[in-house]
């Protein structure tokens, strides 16, 4: 059986850089988010969202994450993916962007449609076992065997 990759759990602090903040809270009625912490557990990622009006979390398991990409705008780096714009520091973090992009896209293939399908081959293999075991036990039992339905 093909094993499937398990990833080791990681925390990111993506918060924006404090004087940006401050500089952007005139425009945005500072509704942005003042800390931004992700979470990459083993089966789903968290973001952490902390504004001046309280705290707002949103889950979503690796597979449903749809695309994860670095973005560019000028010279600014983020993690674009369903979570949004993920923009750290003043936006010029680009070893953090990288590594958090490599990270989310790792687990996605590790936990996303190849996990699936990899899991859908062992449960055919584990159908088939039980298939050649309860063939033995009835014919240990001499119970006939129904007769094959051709569903084509």
């Amino acid at each position: 059986a093909m094993g499937i990759t398990t990833f080791e759990e990681r925390d990111f602090d993506v918060s924006i850089d404090t004087l940006c903040w401050i500089c952007l809270a005139p425009w945005t009625c500072a509704a942005i988010p003042y800390k931004t912490k992700l979470h990459l557990g083993t089966e789903e990622v968290t973001k952490t969202d902390i504004t001046i009006c309280g705290q707002a979390v949103s889950k979503r398991p690796y597979g449903e994450l749809g695309s994860v990409e670095k973005a560019n705008c000028l010279c600014c780096v983020n993690v674009s993916s369903s979570f949004g714009d993920i923009s750290p520091g003043c936006g010029c973090e680009q070893d953090l962007v990288d590594d958090i992009v490599k990270e989310l896209k790792d687990r996605q293939r590790g936990r996303g449609d190849t996990a699936q399908i990899q899991r859908a081959e062992q449960t055919l293999q584990r159908l088939d076992e039980i298939e050649y075991k309860l063939d033995a036990i009835m014919e240990h039992l001499k119970i006939p065997q129904a007769p094959v339905m051709n569903r084509s």
